[in-house]
């Protein structure tokens, strides 16, 4: 196995292992009644703002200083992201029905497959693309903003449509770049790099397909 293969198996199985945290700590905290009070009314209803403070903090660091960190740093505050994530969904699984979760998650697996196996064998140098790709995420973002004055239920609708297709071009991108890279060396840190730029993909696009098809709970 070459380098880049090698790199890329070890971003898969931690963004496999990214996904379990995630899920797992989000189906744990919607069971408990507890749990879920804690994160949403817990420090006089301030709780989730810290667990999102946090989530973004080290988003931040993950992006900024992962290739310098110590690779145990690195796994820990990744997986610390991922567990931080989950709770912060443990509200979207309360309003959805299970098989709505399941089925959900099983197309957003698909259309993840889908676009990394694009990014992984295509010959086209898919890098030259980033520059449009974060235009159009800075554009979404800027526009939901907008619309929560708006509350406008087709620009909604619209935007989760755009928002899908801008982090499926990122999961295609993410996997050429890694492959593309001149710089790629055999380190622990790259896979867990890559695997973290995976899993916020992976997540958006889950988020938005719940938004557009997910059944809510009677």
């Amino acid at each position: 196995m070459n380098i880049k293969n090698k790199i890329l198996s070890n971003a898969f199985m931690w963004l496999f292992i990214g996904l379990m945290v995630c899920f797992s700590v989000s189906y744990a905290s919607t069971m408990s009644t507890s749990i879920t009070l804690s994160i949403y009314a817990g420090l006089h209803g301030y709780a989730y703002i810290v667990f999102v403070i946090v989530e973004i903090l080290i988003a931040i660091i993950l992006s900024t200083s992962i290739r310098k960190m110590n690779p145990i740093v690195a796994k820990i505050l990744y997986l610390l992201y991922c567990g931080l994530t989950g709770l912060s969904l443990t509200g979207i699984f309360a309003v959805y029905t299970s098989a709505s979760l399941c089925y959900i998650f099983l197309v957003t697996a698909i259309i993840f497959a889908v676009f990394a196996l694009i990014g992984r064998y295509t010959k086209v140098d898919l890098t030259k693309y980033g520059l449009y790709l974060f235009i159009g995420l800075i554009a979404t973002l800027l526009l939901e903003i907008i619309n929560l004055f708006l509350m406008n239920n087709t620009l909604d609708m619209f935007l989760s449509f755009i928002t899908i297709i801008v982090f499926c071009g990122y999961i295609a991108y993410d996997i050429n770049h890694a492959i593309n890279d001149n710089y790629l060396s055999d380190s622990e840190n790259k896979g867990i790099y890559i695997a973290f730029q995976l899993f916020l993909d992976f997540i958006n696009i889950f988020i938005e397909l719940l938004r557009l098809f997910g059944k809510s709970r009677d």
